[in-house]
């Protein structure tokens, strides 16, 4: 009966998934170093101070997700595509939404940030805060 059960949770995860990517306009870790080194992207980090301060991407715009729609005008350009970046890819559909009926270029992170923080293969794209 257990082997019935991952059978379940490996459909359950093939089929969510790629209906929320197609529902979404996502970037994956795979295409994160060629974004970071590109002119025509933004990255936009809508965790809190804390965490964006501790560890966080090298070039992004930490813009924290309650105060976002007092700043974003400030700080986003229309003519560049926009990668927001969260702790995880769902916890910012509302910012993404937001961004998209307002005209912008918006992107979802669809990996996650706590998946690049604890991967030393991205390493050199991080910033790490000592205290």
């Amino acid at each position: 009966m257990q082997w019935l059960e991952y059978v379940f949770k490996f459909f359950e995860k093939i089929f969510k998934t790629n209906a929320f990517k197609a529902k979404y306009k996502t970037k994956n870790i795979k295409s994160l170093n060629s974004i970071i080194k590109s002119k025509k992207w933004q990255i936009i980090d809508i965790r809190n101070n804390v965490s964006f301060n501790e560890n966080h991407l090298k070039g992004s715009i930490n813009i924290p997700i309650l105060i976002f729609n007092l700043k974003y005008f400030k700080v986003l350009d229309k003519k560049n595509k926009i990668l927001i970046i969260d702790e995880d890819s769902r916890s910012h559909l509302s910012i993404y939404k937001s961004l998209r009926i307002k005209g912008f270029k918006s992107y979802i992170f669809y990996d996650g940030y706590k998946n690049i923080k604890d991967n030393p293969k991205f390493d050199k794209l991080t910033k790490v805060v000592i205290y």
